[in-house]
């Protein structure tokens, strides 16, 4: 089976991989002009784990995996107010299966775990679709025309596969109050950043800062906000950044100057996509383009890898595409669907808009390493893992 695969994120190279491996043809199609820069910092467990574990890239993954002490909890000036020891959660929570890393970097092991001769396109993506005679026609943006037998959107949320064959993205996309921004800076006179996942947390804002490779420190923001800025330039995010942020002690101010120089910015509304149905046709969305829980629900990465695997499965398994596709849905969404509730429930504790909210959750925090706690966690947490097979 010839497939196009639009979208080189982390549920497009984890389709791709799976697929020449099941000996089928595959050509993926990526807007941007390269893989994309590190990211933020990204909890890997559950069935994306599986689905790693099944694809025999845990080694390399777990090379990648940054190794945090401890979380610290800080109050608005800076000061520790506690912290908890994260290689206990980590064995608590996910029984040590479990891994932390930039976004990219998965995407990284992803494309370096390709076979061979496996075409990527960078700086292209599709124009139109027309879905006839078992086989869709696509013209790509550089005006060429090429058949498939199956065309894939995994181009994230706003995914121009999705609006093709479906409708606009303002259908799917649904808001969930908060915008976030990170990017990479220099550590050197940042202070003591070593050994902890650092985040500051006043009502309605937060800021999380992490040490990485190369003597740099990942930073995380997120706000509440009811303005519904549809702007996500690089101008925009710097000028959102000053102004929501300015006024905060600890090492903010120079994050905020050091954000001037950053080679790149990360910054977009928090969301999820909400899709009655995930295929139609020969064309079928994965990932964010379907599935996306937003980060306050966290497991993405891991939701996307795992859906992808569960697809590439089912397409090599499955008597037809239609058959395949339908499975593949029945499969995966249920547990998206949960998530999905989960993460509308988590908004108003994620980034609390008053104290006694946020008292609330640094005490449901501390209290995360008592036994009891963190198995209700875990559980919820952990769910069914999608890339097992429900038995009768």
């Amino acid at each position: 089976m010839k497939v196009l695969i639009v979208g080189a994120g982390i549920a497009g190279l984890t389709l791709a991989l799976s697929l020449r491996r099941a000996g089928h043809a595959v050509v993926v199609l990526e807007k941007a002009p390269r893989l994309r820069d590190e990211g933020y910092m990204i909890d890997f467990f559950g069935s994306g784990y599986d689905a790693a574990e099944r694809l025999g890239i845990l080694p390399a993954i777990a090379r990648v995996h940054y190794p945090v002490g401890r979380l610290a909890f800080l109050g608005a000036d800076g000061h520790e107010r506690f912290s908890l020891p994260y290689p206990a959660l980590r064995k608590l929570l996910f029984g040590d299966r479990h891994f932390n890393f930039m976004r990219g970097d998965l995407e990284h092991v992803l494309h370096d775990s390709l076979p061979g001769l496996t075409p990527i396109r960078f700086g292209a993506t599709v124009d139109k679709l027309r879905d006839e005679k078992g086989g869709v026609d696509v013209t790509l943006s550089d005006g060429s025309t090429q058949r498939f037998d199956l065309v894939v959107g995994a181009d994230g949320k706003r995914s121009r596969v999705r609006e093709l064959a479906f409708g606009p993205a303002s259908d799917f996309v649904r808001p969930l109050g908060y915008r976030t921004l990170a990017f990479i800076a220099d550590a050197d006179g940042l202070g003591d950043v070593a050994d902890r996942f650092a985040t500051l947390t006043t009502p309605g804002r937060q800021v999380a800062v992490y040490p990485i490779r190369q003597g740099r420190v990942a930073t995380f923001f997120i706000h509440r906000t009811d303005d519904e800025r549809r702007d996500f330039s690089r101008a925009a995010a710097l000028e959102e950044l000053t102004a929501i942020y300015r006024g905060l002690g600890w090492i903010v101010p120079a994050l905020l100057e050091r954000a001037q120089a950053a080679p790149s910015i990360y910054y977009d509304e928090v969301a999820q996509v909400v899709a009655p149905a995930w295929h139609r046709g020969r064309v079928v969305l994965v990932g964010d383009a379907c599935q996306c829980v937003s980060l306050l629900a966290g497991q993405g990465a891991s939701m996307a890898m795992a859906g992808a695997y569960v697809l590439a499965e089912e397409l090599s398994e499955a008597e037809s595409v239609t058959l395949a596709l339908a499975r593949y849905q029945n499969r995966v969404r249920p547990s998206i669907e949960n998530k999905q509730a989960a993460g509308r429930n988590m908004a108003r504790w994620f980034v609390p808009r008053g104290p006694v909210r946020l008292a609330v959750r640094d005490l449901f925090m501390r209290m995360s390493t008592w036994r009891p706690v963190a198995r209700l966690v875990r559980r919820q947490l952990a769910g069914q893992s999608i890339v097992e097979r429900a038995t009768a």
